[in-house]
């Protein structure tokens, strides 16, 4: 069975820290259990919590300029935007340790589609699901969008990302143009805008679970922190089983099956 997990079990299960957790391991070793990670989980959940907001206002994207031979007397160029990975600050030797064995026991990473979001560079290749063509890609990435705009609609997922956007007019991932106090008041807010980076990759994480198709939706997230704001409250669960036939369920569950 195909099941994507959440940090919160993942890097459990490589630790074995627990019976349970120990036996899904097994099930990763032995073939009953195909496991996936999220990139937008590896990406974003190793900015520090304290520092997300000012990583944040210093991010910028990646921008290529290249000159396209001339039409006539008209000069071109193609201009294009990337993620800056050179800014991402990596993973912390106990992550990265943790991200190889991952990859020793068949881990798969899906790939997140928001364009322009820094990304960690170091992330080996052969993890990731990549499209064959633009036709396999774009099956990816609109059932993706579906479902992570359908988790933003409810409050959850970018909804409050979204909210400091456009509180602060913010314009993608750039805050440069915040006026000096406005910018001030933006990293005092960093716990709201931390929790609010938390509750995004929550949302796209299920959402590109659901657009790779696979059956389980592993975490022990209970939402006993962030309440309905979190997509794993179980009210907001039950309403997205219902839509998109997401399965969510525990580390327990899934190491019964």
């Amino acid at each position: 069975m195909n099941v994507t997990f959440d940090s919160n079990v993942w890097e459990r299960v490589i630790d074995e820290d627990g019976y349970h957790l120990a036996e899904i391991k097994n099930k990763i070793r032995n073939g009953r259990i195909q496991p996936h990670i999220c990139e937008i989980a590896l990406s974003l959940e190793p900015i520090k919590k304290k520092l997300r907001a000012e990583f944040f206002e210093n991010y910028h994207l990646c921008t290529t300029v290249n000159n396209l031979p001339p039409k006539g007397k008209t000069l071109t160029m193609q201009i294009g935007f990337k993620p800056n990975v050179e800014l991402h600050p990596g993973f912390h030797p106990k992550l990265w340790a943790k991200i190889l064995e991952a990859r020793n026991l068949r881990f798969r990473v899906l790939r997140m589609t928001n364009i322009g979001t820094v990304r960690p560079k170091d992330i080996p290749d052969d993890m990731y699901i990549n499209p064959t063509d633009l036709d396999e890609f774009w099956r990816y990435a609109e059932p993706l969008a579906s479902c992570s705009d359908y988790i933003t609609s409810m409050g959850c997922g970018q909804a409050a990302y979204n909210r400091f956007k456009e509180e602060f007019n913010l314009v993608g991932l750039d805050v440069q143009s915040i006026p000096v106090k406005r910018r001030k008041e933006f990293i005092e807010r960093w716990k709201e805008f931390s929790e609010a980076v938390a509750e995004w990759v929550d949302g796209d994480s299920l959402a590109a679970h659901y657009a790779v198709g696979n059956e389980f939706f592993c975490t022990d997230d209970s939402a006993r922190n962030a309440g309905t704001k979190s997509i794993f409250h179980s009210t907001n669960k039950n309403r997205l089983e219902t839509e998109y036939g997401i399965k969510i369920i525990s580390s327990r569950e899934i190491a019964q099956l």
